[in-house]
């Protein structure tokens, strides 16, 4: 079963998995994760073994916008897992985030590393990962990175870079620029979640994320490079809860025996020519 299966990564994922026998359950279909009831009876009806949770409000904007509704959402629903889980012996994979490292001053960082999640969204991923790590079901929790990629959500920074940039329109930048991310293509979170379904658990945090740390700047510069366009820049005050410098580890999914197909390069330029393909 899949939360979340209608989103950018859930559509992703489902393809993957087009072989196996999911279950798509996602509020575009009127399943509800804050909806206890209907949530237990589902995995009871449909003999559940396994839960990818993706579903969350993960726009970092609407998050802000409203703490009270991504609360429900992401912690309080997230708890309707776990129960259902624990009462029906359900394996889960949870969807976290790179971001709960924030700014700990740890580079790179591990799966051992301290969390100073520094946002609304990724303080309710942790206190997410809390209430795993308190229950007493069979869980992975993984730190997906910053992705992007072919069927992007138009509201991500680097659809909208490339979106300004082909336009020749100019950009806001939020700080100096400097900022890196691991910029992970979606295709690679997909591999690294079904390695992890694949396997038995052996570790129960996981990094699933590139370790190239990119910043804001490069971005930029690299878009222009593969359109063949420049773009004006405009700097702004820094938003609050902005990540510095972000450098992890990926270790442990490597071990697990995943393969990354991109790096940045060749994942910024797939995902430029389906801009291309697409934009009208």
């Amino acid at each position: 079963m899949i939360t979340g299966g209608n989103g950018f990564l859930g559509k992703i994922l489902k393809n993957k998995l087009k072989n196996h026998n999911i279950y798509n359950y996602d509020i575009l279909e009127n399943f509800d994760i804050c909806n206890l009831v209907q949530l237990n009876d589902f995995v009871e009806k449909n003999n559940i073994k396994t839960i990818i949770h993706l579903a969350a409000v993960a726009d970092l904007n609407k998050f802000q916008d409203d703490c009270d509704l991504g609360h429900k959402i992401n912690v309080e629903g997230t708890q309707n897992i776990i129960k259902v889980c624990e009462k029906f012996n359900v394996r889960l994979l949870f969807a976290s985030t790179c971001c709960c490292y924030g700014n700990n001053n740890c580079h790179p960082s591990n799966e051992k590393s301290p969390l100073n999640p520094t946002e609304p969204y990724a303080k309710s991923k942790m206190i997410s990962e809390e209430d795993l790590k308190r229950s007493k079901i069979d869980y992975v929790i993984m730190r997906l990175a910053t992705f992007y990629g072919p069927g992007s959500r138009k509201a991500l920074a680097i659809y909208k870079f490339i979106d300004k940039i082909y336009n020749e329109e100019k950009i806001e930048i939020h700080g100096t620029g400097e900022q890196t991310r691991t910029y992970t293509h979606v295709e690679d979170i997909a591999g690294c979640i079904i390695t992890i379904l694949e396997n038995k658990t052996k570790y129960n945090v996981i990094n699933c994320t590139n370790t190239e740390s990119i910043s804001v700047l490069r971005v930029i510069k690299d878009i222009e490079t593969i359109l063949d366009k420049k773009s004006e820049l405009e700097f702004a005050s820094d938003r609050k809860g902005q990540i510095f410098k972000e450098e992890i580890e990926n270790n442990r999914v490597l071990e697990l025996g995943y393969q990354f197909k991109y790096n940045w390069k060749n994942g910024l330029k797939n995902m430029v020519e389906w801009y291309l393909q697409t934009k009208n």
